[in-house]
C-alpha cells in the first residue's frame, strides 16, 4: 500500500509541475501578446496603413466641405452672370407666365400645409402610396372578370 500512495504522490507532483510550466508559458505568451511595444513592432505597418487611410479620408472630407462652402449657390448670382440677351428673354418668359397665371407664387412652409391636421396629412400620404397598388389590383381583377365573361360568351355560341 505504501508504494501505491508514493506513486500517487509522485504523479500529483509531476502533474503540478506540468501545470506550473504550462501556466508559465501561458503567462509569457500573454505578456508578449499584450505588450504594446511588441505589438507595435509586430503590427506597426498595419496600424500605420490604417491611420494613413483615416487621415486621408478625413482630409478629403474637410477639403470637400470647404469647397462646397466656397461654391455655395446662394453666394452666386447666376442671373447676373447671364448674357444680356438671355436675361431679357428670361424676363419676358417670366412676365408671360405671370400674366397667364402659370407662375406659382412661392409659399412659406407653414402655408403649404393648408391648415390640415397631422392625421389628415398622413392619411393623404398613405392614400397616395397605396393608390397605384389598389388601381393595379383592380385592373387585374377587371381584366380577369372580362376574360371570364368573354370565355362564357364563346362557350354559349
Amino acid at each position: 500500500m505504501g508504494t501505491s500512495t508514493e506513486q500517487a504522490r509522485q504523479a500529483v507532483a509531476a502533474t503540478r509541475e506540468r501545470v506550473e510550466v504550462s501556466a508559465d508559458r501561458l503567462q509569457a505568451r500573454l505578456h508578449y501578446d499584450l505588450d504594446p511595444r511588441q505589438r507595435l513592432r509586430r503590427d506597426g505597418a498595419k496600424l500605420a496603413a490604417g491611420l494613413a487611410v483615416v487621415v486621408l479620408v478625413g482630409a478629403v472630407y474637410v477639403v470637400r466641405a470647404r469647397r462646397r462652402r466656397a461654391d455655395a449657390p446662394a453666394d452666386q448670382d447666376w442671373i447676373a452672370s447671364m448674357p444680356e440677351e438671355w436675361r431679357q428673354n428670361l424676363q419676358e418668359l417670366l412676365a408671360e407666365a405671370a400674366a397667364s397665371g402659370h407662375l406659382e407664387v412661392p409659399r412659406s412652409r407653414s402655408s403649404r400645409s393648408g391648415g390640415q391636421s397631422l392625421l389628415t396629412k398622413l392619411a393623404f400620404r398613405a392614400a397616395r402610396t397605396a393608390a397605384p397598388m389598389v388601381l393595379s389590383a383592380a385592373a387585374a381583377r377587371i381584366g380577369r372578370h372580362q376574360g371570364e365573361a368573354t370565355r362564357e360568351r364563346g362557350a354559349q355560341l
